[in-house]
């Protein structure tokens, strides 16, 4: 009878590829789709909108300054205690960086932006604003 102890470590090695793969592959972004909120991060730190088309990978009651790179924190309802919200999207220069059903947009009452373009939103970061357009439905 053929000993198990051959394929062990190979299995083992596998195994330890295959965690370690899940590990360090690919990480999601602020703004990629999931259902859960373990499809934008292991660890917790990221959540799953799933109020958004196909959910969006962010990070809620985000401050000021503190979203990942190629992401801002964004105050949606600003005039509204009760409705006010913020949470981290993804920049965009143009429609063509964002996923499908979702299109690159400024803040309202952005001076030459047409106003089907925009979302009411205010901008929460308060360093200097490198980025006036994000990724949203």
């Amino acid at each position: 009878m053929r000993s198990l102890r051959q394929p062990l470590p190979l299995l083992l090695a596998w195994a330890i590829g295959a965690i370690g793969f899940g590990i360090v592959g690919c990480t999601p972004h602020i703004g990629d789709s999931c259902k859960l909120s373990t499809d934008c991060s292991v660890t917790g730190d990221r959540l799953c909108d799933t109020s958004m088309p196909d959910g969006y990978c962010t990070i809620f009651a985000c401050e000021s300054d503190h979203c990942p790179s190629s992401s801002s924190c964004l105050e949606f309802h600003p005039d509204s205690d009760r409705f006010s919200r913020r949470f981290c999207a993804s920049q965009c220069s143009s429609d063509s960086d964002c996923r499908p059903g979702y299109v690159c947009v400024a803040q309202v009452d952005t001076a030459g932006v047409d106003p089907a373009r925009t979302r009411d939103f205010i901008v929460y970061d308060k360093g200097p604003q490198s980025h006036y357009t994000y990724c949203l439905p």
